[in-house]
């Protein structure tokens, strides 16, 4: 028996409601509602197996979204703050996210018609969702096409770090959005528009969540980019420069520097090297 999976089983006996299927060892139910056409005794079905309101293994012939082999972008379709949100994934039961699995904030929760990217997990018998990591998403998906800078997509935010939002498109593109890039807060599971400022390589990109009329920076960080402009986008000026050198060429104290070029950094202006600075894209 492989719950949350497809089994291949055999008919044993109809009943008035359903059909009882066996593996040669267990007996399963399965529901006349959930059977596609009448079976004969004897005959060989496969079906998926989940588990029911009881806490039985049940079959049905439908096609679930997930299994424990498989993920996907799930609607959450109620939320229970004592236990987490459910997930519908196709099967008449939906799928518990448990709330250990949630932010603490539950601000940061997602809310009914939200989605999130998961999977089946068993434990003790049971069936619950399972968020996939940042990092695998990409091995659920197929090969995508690469995203534009300077172009919104829709995205999704899947998780929350220390610096910012990882925001994941449906082809499985993830995207950083610093917090600084925001001028709300956002809670996971939530679709935004995400503008892309930088492309990393073909999967992984920096963004902002601030619409481009409303992007605006500091003085003294378009004081750098000028600079960077007027010299043919590179500049000899790094956090380990003198303050002097700084102050000469710029006009800004070292610390005011730092700050400007951090800001410039993370929105995916600039690329910071060991000896030099250097523009990776003009502002509008």
């Amino acid at each position: 028996m492989k719950l949350g999976d497809f089994n291949t089983l055999t008919v044993l006996r109809e009943t008035d409601i359903a059909y009882q299927l066996t593996d040669g060892e267990n007996e399963f139910f399965l529901h006349k509602k959930e059977a596609l056409r009448n079976y004969l005794k004897g005959e060989v079905i496969e079906v998926f197996l989940y588990v029911d309101n009881q806490g039985r293994p049940t079959a049905s012939t439908r096609v679930p979204l997930i299994t424990v082999n498989s993920a996907a972008f799930l609607e959450v379709v109620s939320v229970n703050p004592e236990l987490g949100v459910f997930l519908h994934y196709g099967i008449v039961k939906d799928l518990l996210l448990s709330k250990d699995d949630l932010p603490l904030s539950f601000s940061s929760w997602p809310i009914v018609g939200d989605q999130l990217f998961c999977t089946v997990k068993i434990k003790k018998d049971l069936m619950f969702a399972k968020m996939i990591g940042r990092k695998l998403i990409r091995t659920y998906l197929p090969e995508p096409a690469s995203l534009e800078e300077q172009t919104t997509y829709e995205a999704i935010v899947l998780f929350m770090l220390v610096e910012g939002l990882v925001c994941i498109t449906k082809e499985g593109h993830e995207i950083f959005v610093h917090y600084n890039n925001t001028r709300q807060k956002y809670r996971i599971g939530e679709t935004v528009r995400v503008s892309i400022l930088h492309r990393h390589d073909r999967y992984e990109y920096t963004g902002t969540l601030i619409p481009a009329k409303e992007f605006m920076l500091h003085p003294d960080s378009e004081t750098i980019l000028r600079y960077l402009e007027n010299h043919a986008g590179t500049m000899r000026f790094t956090d380990n420069s003198s303050p002097e050198d700084i102050q000469l060429a710029l006009h800004m104290s070292k610390g005011a520097f730092k700050r400007a070029l951090g800001t410039l950094y993370k929105s995916g202006l600039v690329d910071l090297q060991p000896d030099c600075t250097k523009l990776i894209k003009k502002m509008e």
